[in-house]
């Protein structure tokens, strides 16, 4: 059967980091259809609802709007990020909550939070405000989500990470839901632990993690923290993951001064092409091409076309 996935190359180093992941997907014999789109919108939106699978470049956000990529996530109803962080003896998940959070964009100048002073008289006159919502709907899907994923992908701990003693609101729910879902997965150790902790140990190795599961804002921070000790944020991938939908994409940004150069690393992107091939059921064709990569990253050569072509050489 062959397999359609919408593709959008976005911006800056995204076309060729985009074209570099579709030949390494290609060249696995793995049967895909490509339906390619040029900008975020209405016609994008319903290709990737058909289709159920959009391979996506990073997408600069414009000044003063709400980021596009949070756009796209909630338009799909999508609820889990999924990023995978292998090398130099790390091999570590990181899940998190796609909705509400500090990433809401609920946010108050000085000026617009005067009316917020009623209701909270410990907010400071010189205050601007953001909130942070954390509904049980979303922490539910999203908790169900990321243990059904570490079970199905052979994981045996899941880690819960948070700050309840000083949030007991918002992330005292968070815990408190994921929590209760821990019953429905007998087959996994599930634990909970602060979020300076989950830091430190990640830096110092005390206690290897495995998979973690974290609300958006600390989820962000953690992967980019376990892409530093991993190789850099141009090998770290990700995915996001909904119920009919799910969009491959890259940790990095769009990287603007490597535009055009030839320099941008297409590693993370292929990555993601090896999850959107695990994704589409292609199994054999996803180990092969993630083994391929993870050969190539541990001393991989410099410039786009030089690392695609070591991929390409070993499939």
């Amino acid at each position: 059967m062959t397999h359609r996935v919408v593709v959008l190359p976005g911006d800056g180093i995204g076309p060729d980091v985009v074209a570099a992941a579709q030949r390494a997907v290609e060249a696995t014999g793995a049967p895909i259809e490509w339906d390619p789109h040029e900008a975020y919108g209405d016609a994008l939106l319903a290709a990737a609802r058909a289709a159920g699978a959009l391979l996506k470049g990073p997408v600069a956000a414009s000044g003063g709007g709400r980021s596009p990529n949070l756009e796209l996530r909630d338009a799909l109803g999508l609820v889990l990020g999924v990023r995978p962080c292998r090398g130099h003896g790390h091999d570590v998940v990181v899940t998190r909550m796609l909705a509400g959070d500090l990433y809401a964009g609920i946010e108050f100048s000085v000026a617009q939070a005067a009316p917020l002073r009623d209701l909270a008289p410990g907010v400071p006159a010189d205050a601007a405000v953001a909130l942070k919502p954390i509904s049980r709907a979303a922490v539910k899907a999203s908790a169900a989500m990321a243990f059904a994923w570490a079970r199905d992908h052979g994981r045996s701990r899941v880690t819960i990470v948070h700050k309840a003693t000083v949030m007991p609101a918002t992330d005292g729910l968070f815990l408190g839901v994921a929590r209760e879902l821990a019953g429905d997965f007998p087959e996994l150790t599930i634990d909970d632990r602060l979020v300076d902790a989950v830091c430190h140990d990640l830096v110092t190795g005390r206690d290897p993690l495995d998979v973690l599961l974290a609300p958006m804002l600390y989820g962000d921070i953690l992967s980019d923290v376990c892409a530093g000790l991993t190789g850099g944020l141009g090998f770290a991938p990700g995915a996001n993951l909904g119920p009919a939908c799910a969009v491959f994409e890259a940790v990095h940004g769009t990287a603007p001064r490597h535009t055009g150069r030839g320099t941008a690393s297409p590693i993370a992107l292929i990555r993601c092409g090896a999850m959107l091939l695990e994704h589409l059921g292609e199994d054999a064709a996803a180990t092969r091409l993630r083994a391929a990569t993870d050969a190539v990253a541990e001393q991989p050569p410099a410039g786009t076309q030089a690392q695609l072509e070591a991929v390409l050489a070993r499939l």
